[in-house]
């Protein structure tokens, strides 16, 4: 069976998209297979971008999400089609280990990537500012994750009648979101509040194992992966949310639930400092588990001062598409200005 090397959707908006297939290659080498593997994708995407411009001409910029391999494929097209490349980045750890040299500093993809786009932009404060420490870049506009008005909107905010209080965590069970602290803390809270997992991987049955030793098998569902249009159900029936990751670049689970009108709990290690303030929920150090423990109590005990209204009017001015657009409609017409300004220097 042959693979179609372009596919072409329209939807009923207008929207067109062109899907593409690009080979993974094995891994022969440090650096060359990511070189090989960002050509070979800009090689599959130059089919979708001159059909595109076959039909409605060249565009005005190409928008790229992540340097690897989105970014390092959008800038070898923009260059060689005189189209400017705006690059938003969402990699997290950035730089990832596996784009880096042996000596830790980032390969030569990622410094000409950054190099070749006109503008750049990333998903939190604390992402951008690490782009400009690395030197990838001067200015580093961010632009938050964002989901449809409508995410959340026809929610039934209560949880079930007579249920103790329900924390939602969202996220594959690993050490890097905190399961074994969240487990930990858990433990140390009130025997009547439960906890619900969503996500697998490949440290669920250690998790299993940690909480069944804490004597939580009662007070812990497990719910694997779930579909996502069975998420609002989810949503819908906990009392707040909470995910002690040790890493998040921004964190879209937190505004999911925030669009449902429930409270959050986060740690403080990058990306949700800017999704989560006094108003919406609490921020605790990372890892530990007594900080934990203090916020869950104090959520549990005090969870009627977060007004759900006021919870999603929050999700709806920041993280919602209305509340971004006039934002990313901005940068696109810095990021067109810049690139017209580089092709006349």
């Amino acid at each position: 069976m042959s693979i179609p090397r372009m596919e072409r959707l329209e939807a009923q908006s207008g929207l067109h998209e062109y899907r593409v297939w690009s080979p993974y290659l094995p891994r022969f080498g440090r650096q060359i297979k990511w070189v090989v593997n960002a050509k070979a994708l800009a090689s599959q995407a130059r089919l979708a971008l001159e059909d595109f411009i076959q039909r409605f001409g060249k565009p005005d910029l190409i928008h790229a999400q992540a340097v690897y391999p989105g970014g390092a494929a959008a800038v070898a097209l923009g260059k060689a089609y005189g189209i400017a490349v705006g690059l938003t980045e969402h990699l997290g750890p950035f730089p990832p280990p596996t784009l880096c040299l042996p000596s830790g500093q980032v390969m030569p993809l990622v410094v000409d990537a950054y190099g070749g786009a006109s503008l750049c932009s990333a998903v939190s404060q604390s992402l951008a500012h690490r782009v400009r420490e690395l030197g990838l870049a001067n200015e580093v506009t961010v632009l938050p994750n964002f989901l449809p008005d409508q995410f959340g909107l026809l929610a039934d905010q209560r949880s079930p009648a007579g249920s103790g209080f329900s924390f939602l965590s969202v996220g594959g069970p690993s050490h890097a979101k905190g399961t074994d602290v969240l487990l930990k803390a858990l433990a140390k809270v009130s025997s009547g509040v439960t906890l619900r997992v969503v996500g697998d991987g490949p440290e669920m049955a250690f998790f299993q194992h940690l909480a069944d030793d804490l004597g939580l098998s009662e007070r812990v569902r497990w719910l694997g992966a779930i579909p996502r249009d069975q998420m609002p159900e989810h949503y819908q029936t906990c009392d707040a949310f909470v995910l002690p990751s040790q890493g998040e670049t921004f964190g879209v689970a937190f505004i999911e639930a925030l669009a449902f009108g429930k409270p959050l709990i986060a740690t403080r290690c990058g990306g949700p400092e800017e999704i989560v303030n006094a108003r919406n929920g609490l921020l605790v150090p990372m890892n530990s588990v007594d900080d934990l423990v203090v916020a869950m109590q104090d959520m549990v005990a005090h969870a009627g001062r977060y007004k759900p209204e006021i919870l999603r009017a929050d999700f709806l001015a920041r993280f919602s598409a209305s509340g971004a657009l006039a934002r990313i409609e901005a940068w696109y017409h810095a990021v067109v200005r810049t690139g017209e300004l580089k092709v006349a220097s």
